[in-house]
């Protein structure tokens, strides 16, 4: 048998002993789920402290800590429910345990509610902190907070929900001020200088200023790059926490909005639009700062690099050879005042224009190669920014260039006969001789594959009904189990189980099929 056909014949075998494997391998896998034994977890949702005693326009800190008691998670959803005439949430911090949060803390003082969603692609089994959670008491009375819509899922491949109690704070709230707890004698320290920041509760609010904001304009995508268009806007996205927004442009590189009351907007924008009538030719900056409830952050100065004037006029100098047989040079130079000559694009009578450097043409460019006659010279000077200025000169060529006369020799066909091409007329024969045979194989391959793919087609039908035989069996036991009138959760993951590998031997077998399709074809 040829070589070719031969590893054709034991791909295709190979192939159909690898389908009838991962069908076996499903199956059992399917099977085992009626094997799986998972111990009783659970995951308990805590506050600390639980109990409190304050007084009204006091400010105090909760921690939400999940305590996995053995369970290994790596993710957790819940919502918090308080009494909004009584407490109202200040601020919160997120702790590092999570470093994906797919629900974004969130509250809302009116409905009184805090809602959030994390997960981290390391699990763990020990207690951790979620939130730190900063409360401001209104009114006396009692400020509970209580755990609702929780879940606590396992890292067990399955997302399993191991979540079972979460147990309440209760805070009772005074009209009077409650006397804090005896304390030793602090060592005296040198009092600090005054400042014009008020020592009161927003001292003690918790969290971060927000950072810089992170701008983006498809009009000016570019800071660094020049543009002659004025219209457009500068959009963002504004952080949950963020308020207050200032936004202003300026020709400072180091400009405060924040100073500027009629910069700030309140309720905060995410746009700002630019025209004609608030852009103009130069570099100029856009100001953005956000502010929450810790206060102002760091402050974006987005440079902005605007050129609407064409560069101004300019000549072409043309300078004569210093010989009789020598060509003229052109010397050219634009001037832009804003954002400077880019390059020359120069045309020499109908031949394609090229492009020359500005340094090329301070130094002089050099007419080559024409012959006698009248040429116009045309040079456009474009700026950074993409306007243009165009110029052009007639230059007299009168002691250009000739072309060589071309010869045109005979030649006979003994010149033709050199050992050179009788090498290549023996090569081209042997060329000829090898393409014959390989013809003539290839000829009888097909031959023997067509017999092949015969029989590759009948194994590939036998697989499909051993196929077919395995998943009507699956379904029978399926339809035996789910027919008891009641069942057990096991039983139901096994079910569960059962289909899901079902569809994996599906899947697996359709792949390999069209495997085997493709190579037949």
């Amino acid at each position: 048998m040829h070589p070719y056909i031969y590893r054709k014949n034991v791909l295709m075998f190979s192939l159909t002993h690898k389908l009838i494997k991962k069908l076996i391998i499903a199956t059992i896998v399917g099977f085992g789920f009626f094997a799986l034994v998972s111990p009783t977890l659970a995951a308990d949702l805590l506050m600390t402290p639980a109990t409190g005693n304050f007084s009204v326009g006091q400010t105090f800190t909760v921690t939400l800590i999940v305590a996995p008691a053995g369970a290994s998670v790596n993710a957790v959803e819940a919502g918090l429910k308080f009494n909004p005439a009584v407490l109202s949430v200040v601020s919160f911090s997120k702790a590092p345990t999570f470093s994906l949060w797919t629900t974004e803390p969130t509250f809302s003082n009116t409905a009184g509610t805090f809602t959030f969603g994390g997960g981290s692609p390391a699990p763990f089994t020990a207690q951790s902190n979620l939130l730190t959670i900063t409360f401001r008491t209104l009114a006396a009375g009692s400020g509970s907070l209580t755990v609702a819509n929780a879940s606590v899922l396992a890292a067990d491949g399955r997302g399993t929900d191991v979540y079972k109690n979460g147990s309440p704070g209760t805070y009772t709230i005074a009209a009077g001020a409650v006397p804090p707890p005896p304390t030793p004698t602090p060592t005296p320290t040198p009092k600090p200088a005054e400042t014009d920041e008020p020592d009161s509760e927003e001292a003690i609010v918790f969290g971060d200023p927000p950072r810089a904001p992170e701008v983006g304009s498809p009009s000016f995508l570019d800071p660094e790059l020049w543009y002659k268009n004025t219209e457009g806007a500068f959009s963002w996205t504004l952080p949950f926490d963020v308020n207050v927004v200032a936004v202003e442009l300026s020709t400072s590189s180091e400009n405060q909005p924040d100073k500027n009351k009629d910069a700030v907007y309140d309720p905060p924008i995410d746009e700002f639009k630019v025209t004609r009538e608030n852009l103009v030719d130069g570099i100029q900056y856009l100001s953005i700062k956000y502010k929450n409830q810790v206060g102002w952050g760091a402050v974006l100065n987005r440079k902005i690099q605007i050129d609407t004037t064409a560069p101004e006029p300019f000549v072409i100098d043309v300078r004569a050879a210093n010989s009789t047989t020598g060509f003229p040079q052109l010397n050219f130079e634009a001037i832009d005042t804003t954002s400077g000559i880019d390059y020359y694009e120069m045309t020499i009578a109908d031949k394609e224009p090229f492009k020359v450097t500005p340094d090329e043409a301070k130094i002089g460019y050099l007419l080559r190669e024409l012959e006698d006659g009248t040429y116009t010279i045309k040079v456009i000077a474009h700026d950074k920014a993409g306007n243009s200025r165009e110029s052009t000169v007639a230059v007299l060529i009168t002691a250009g260039w000739i072309k060589p006369a071309e010869v045109v020799e005979e030649k006979t066909l003994l010149d033709f006969l050199t050992a050179t091409n009788l090498f290549i007329l023996f090569l081209l024969l042997i060329i000829g001789m090898l393409l014959a045979y390989l013809w003539y194989d290839r000829k009888q391959n097909k031959i023997r594959e067509e017999k092949l793919r015969r029989e590759t087609r009948e194994i590939q039908d036998q697989m499909e009904k051993i196929f077919s035989a395995l998943r009507d069996e699956i379904y029978d036991q399926i339809n035996l189990i789910t027919k008891r009138p009641r069942l057990s959760q096991k039983e139901k993951e096994a079910v569960e189980g059962l289909n899901q590998a079902l569809e994996v031997s599906e899947t697996l077998i359709e792949k390999e099929i069209n495997d085997v399709k493709t190579i037949l074809k």
